[in-house]
């Protein structure tokens, strides 16, 4: 590959373009653990994400720390003998990671289920195992376990006990590979499955399967890559099904002390729910058979770009997508249909909107720390003291190879 081997965090892909489907990156691991032989000998982590909430009248400033933080590494061990000229290769990979949640599961689980709060889960590891062969193929392994049972420990600090019965289960597991099937192409496949399960012990866990394709195909004449992508999944949890289709095709440049990268997919979104929604809460009741319908299909455009300014070691980068699709739904009422285009929030607070905005620290290729920057930062600078509650910097990740 020529131009995809580009070090990513959660907080560099969200600050240029919000998906990683079109470059190679370090958080692709989780998509296929094959990737991981790409990075030996590599620590990374997150402290989070912070979103502002809102806080009426004069509130005093208080402690509100980013969710979701986490980190994890991969190191490498060298089983190759050859001597001239001297390889790595075959290399035997082993990694993992603590408390990160694995957001296309837990999409699938309710705040809520027979009356009881779903708890938050304690374990939440990632584990991999991985191969590189003499020829270059990569083989790897994944397994992520997120359970709890009987409490809701939330921050560790004020554990509510819900009884024995109340539980969550969320166990993993992935298979991909990553080959040079050409001179200048290199292709991935990875396939998974998951048990998912949530509320009283008598409510069975439901299964799901992923699959996921693509290819690196450098084009020397753009100094980049072509990358097509195809992935489908089918999601199940008690009382939720959900089945998706992306197709899509995209490129990757690398420029003068840059990168950019532009893409478009295709997507179809089938969800059938059992699921209530009591106000901005999800709520499950076991036995109820009352299904809604939700159908969405159309495309995605995005687009993502750093590049080095003043120094080397600070980059800076925007990328943003645009979502134009079809939607039906199932009203509130029986035989209620509802129909209409759907396009993504311009800006809700989340890392699904329409665009983002970041900076990144890179220090002698080892330390990179990047943080994804709010989005009215220039638009309130004036007024970053006189509002206390707001913030500047929504999101930071870090990595660090040795």
């Amino acid at each position: 590959m020529l131009a995809g081997q580009v070090w990513a965090t959660y907080s560099r892909v969200e600050s240029m373009g919000k998906n990683a489907d079109f470059f190679m990156d370090d958080i692709s691991i989780f998509d296929n653990p094959a990737n991981m032989n790409i990075f030996p000998n590599f620590l990374i982590g997150e402290m989070g994400t912070y979103q502002q909430t809102a806080i009426s009248g004069n509130t005093a400033p208080t402690n509100m720390d980013p969710a979701n933080s986490w980190f994890g590494g991969i190191f490498s061990y060298s089983l190759g003998k050859q001597k001239d000229p001297p390889s790595l290769y075959p290399q035997l990979s082993l990694g993992g990671a603590f408390n990160r949640k694995d957001q296309e599961l837990f999409i699938m689980v309710p705040d809520s289920a027979d009356g009881n709060l779903v708890p938050t889960p304690a374990t939440n590891f990632d584990g991999f195992l991985g191969l590189t062969l003499a020829n270059g193929g990569m083989l790897g392994s994944h397994v992520y376990v997120a359970n709890q049972e009987g409490a809701d420990l939330g921050d560790g600090s004020s554990p509510a006990i819900y009884g024995a019965g109340i539980r969550l289960m969320a166990l993993r597991a992935d298979i991909g590979v990553n080959w040079p099937v050409a001179r200048n192409m290199d292709a991935e496949l990875s396939l998974g499955g998951a048990l998912l399960g949530y509320g009283p012990s008598s409510i069975d866990p439901e299964f799901s399967f992923f699959a996921k394709a693509r290819a690196f195909s450098t084009l020397e004449v753009i100094n980049g890559e072509l990358v097509p992508m195809l992935s489908y999944s089918h999601l199940r949890s008690p009382g939720m099904e959900s089945e998706r289709y992306k197709l899509g095709m995209g490129v990757n440049v690398s420029l003068d002390r840059g990168f950019f990268w532009l893409g478009l997919h295709g997507f179809v979104d089938h969800d059938l729910s059992a699921w209530d929604l009591v106000g901005n809460t999800k709520v499950y009741r076991s036995g109820q058979s009352t299904q809604s319908e939700n159908v969405m299909f159309g495309s995605i455009i995005g687009f993502g770009i750093e590049r080095n300014i003043w120094w080397d070691w600070l980059v800076l980068r925007v990328g943003g997508q645009k979502v134009i699709a079809y939607r039906e739904e199932d009203g509130p009422l029986a035989d209620d249909k509802r129909s209409f285009y759907y396009t993504n929030p311009t800006g809700d607070m989340t890392p699904d909107d329409h665009v983002g905005f970041g900076v990144g620290i890179n220090v002698e290729e080892k330390l990179k720390v990047d943080a994804t920057l709010a989005e009215d930062l220039l638009y309130t600078f004036g007024n970053l003291f006189s509002r206390p509650q707001h913030h500047l910097i929504s999101r930071i990740s870090a990595t660090y190879s040795f």
